[in-house]
């Protein structure tokens, strides 16, 4: 009778579930945050509930609920939202349970990647059980959008396992397969064109980059790139590019994020849901690259250590940078840029099997050094607990605003939306003033005028009003809300010529704003 193991894949499989399940569970009575979901979601519900509406999704930006921010291409994640919208409009329950779920997906392929790779199963059991509890991937998980990039890397997974297998079968069917996700990869979010760089890495690494190899791939890669390109060309079509030198501009004024970023991977213990390079410190990024030095300094020590030991070191750094970096190029200059920790989801794959290659991680090999396993299992055990605590500031709307001023206080994007929160709990006076500090780190802060109108009309101050709807209008002439506003508030001052207008004007912005049609028919109806 073949004896019990705990580490055979269906047992692995059912812990990593549990555990995650378990350390995520309070998330599913979290509600919206109101960065981005209220856009991708509450704004979008109707268009969202019509299952109908999903070839539709290809030929637009993701945000095109919000017009005229059409940066970005993301189908697939606007098509992720579709069943739960269909089943519960917006209930933030199931948005919640379809990121725990594709969180708890993703770890499992980590674990089957890690096999794939040929790494033993203690290695890529415990690797998996990092991963599903480390806290810089909280965000990911509690906060809805950052499923973008959790459904990215159960796309790039399945992708680059498919492409092992390949590789070392050449099976059709794998290779189809792995075409196939890296093109729902690309179609979920554009970081996944660097799947092609690495994965030829991958075959120099091994001495396997043969032309009977690469031809097929090749085709593969350069067909899905093709349709994805086009499609995402009439999706965009009113966006103009940006140009390369802004793009340049953008990477290199970002880079130092990098350090930033690979701290948390290591010390994650300065999370934060908006943070910055203002408000933050290099410090655990300079002592994470002090380690990896140590690391590779005791490799190098091993001269019995072969050339692809190295190479695959390598490779694990160049997974962390390339998908990394592209995050580092932003459409917009003049906005402060932040550096999100669901950012760092896929890429942190990369430095488990920088890990798995040195000797921290062959330590595990056989499950024979019992110092090695505690010290892993306790790194476990603090990630978890990390995680565990950490996840409840995105629990409200107002808790995640509030982290995000309590970690990045010159951050004029986290001062405003605080004080939106403010206002929808109908607290005038601290919405003022987060508002004006808002105001006081960007003039030219855009929906903060708006915002700030809206608090004058609910305390009857028109005039006040009237002057910060004027003042958003003149830097921010396409922000429809603002011009349906400044209509209401005309409205109630009996000037139904200038309500009229401005609702005409929002109209012209944005023709789908049901609002403003229903209010110009209540202007007619009532003859003025």
């Amino acid at each position: 009778m073949r004896r019990f193991n705990v580490l055979d894949e269906p047992f692995v499989y059912v812990i990593i579930c549990a555990v995650g399940a378990i350390l995520y569970f309070k998330s599913l009575a979290f509600g919206f945050s109101y960065l981005d979901d209220n856009v991708l979601i509450l704004n979008n519900i109707p268009f969202l509930e019509n299952l109908g509406n999903i070839f539709q999704t290809f030929t637009q930006g993701v945000f095109a609920a919000a017009h005229n921010t059409e940066m970005y291409y993301r189908p697939f994640l606007t098509i992720s939202f579709m069943p739960e919208a269909a089943l519960g409009g917006a209930i933030p329950f199931l948005y919640h349970f379809g990121n725990v779920g594709i969180h708890l997906v993703s770890a499992c392929l980590v674990f089957l990647l890690f096999i794939k790779l040929k790494y033993s199963k203690p290695i890529s059991f415990l690797s998996a059980m990092v991963f599903v509890v480390h806290p810089v991937l909280t965000q990911a998980v509690s906060w809805i959008p950052g499923r973008n990039d959790s459904l990215l890397a159960v796309f790039v997974l399945a992708s680059f396992i498919c492409f092992l297998k390949f590789i070392g079968e050449k099976k059709d069917s794998a290779l189809f397969l792995s075409i196939f996700f890296f093109a729902c990869a690309l179609f979920t979010k554009e970081t996944a064109f660097v799947v092609p760089l690495l994965s030829i890495g991958y075959l120099w690494a091994h001495d396997a980059l043969k032309k009977t190899t690469i031809m097929p791939l090749g085709i593969g890669w350069f067909s899905a790139i093709g349709v994805w390109f086009s499609l995402r060309l009439i999706a965009l079509a009113h966006q103009p590019p940006m140009p390369a030198f802004e793009m340049a501009s953008s990477f290199l004024k970002n880079i130092p994020g990098t350090l930033h970023m690979i701290g948390k991977v290591f010390f994650p213990f300065n999370l934060s849901v908006l943070p910055n390079l203002q408000n933050t410190t290099s410090l655990w990024g300079i002592a994470v690259l002090a380690c990896i030095a140590v690391l590779v300094v005791f490799q190098v020590r091993e001269k019995h250590e072969s050339r692809q030991t190295y190479l695959m070191m390598l490779f694990g750094i160049a997974w962390f940078i390339l998908f990394l970096w592209p995050s580092f190029v932003r459409p917009n200059l003049s906005i402060t840029p932040d550096f999100m920790e669901h950012r760092l989801y896929l890429p942190i794959i990369g430095i488990g099997i920088f890990i798995a290659e040195s000797r921290a991680g062959r330590c595990l090999d056989g499950l024979k050094s019992r110092w090695c396993i505690i010290v892993w299992l306790a790194v476990i055990l603090i990630f978890a607990s990390i995680t565990f605590i950490h996840q409840d500031v995105f629990s409200t709307r107002l808790t995640f605003w509030q982290n995000a001023v309590k970690y990045s206080p010159d951050s004029p994007l986290a001062q405003k939306n605080l004080g939106a929160m403010y206002y929808l709990d109908q607290d005038y006076s601290l919405a003022e003033i987060y508002s004006r500090k808002a105001l006081a780190l960007n003039p030219e802060e855009t929906m903060v005028h708006n915002n700030l109108g809206l608090i004058y009309v609910a305390r009857g101050q028109f005039k006040e009003a009237e002057q910060e709807y004027l003042a958003e209008i003149s830097f921010n002439p396409y922000y429809d809300d603002a011009h349906y506003n400044f209509g209401l508030l005309y409205y109630h001052m009996g000037d139904f010529i200038n309500a009229r207008k401005q609702w005409e004007e929002t109209l012209r912005v944005n023709p789908n704003y049901v609002d403003a049609w229903r209010a110009l028919q209540t202007l007619n109806a009532e003859g003025k």
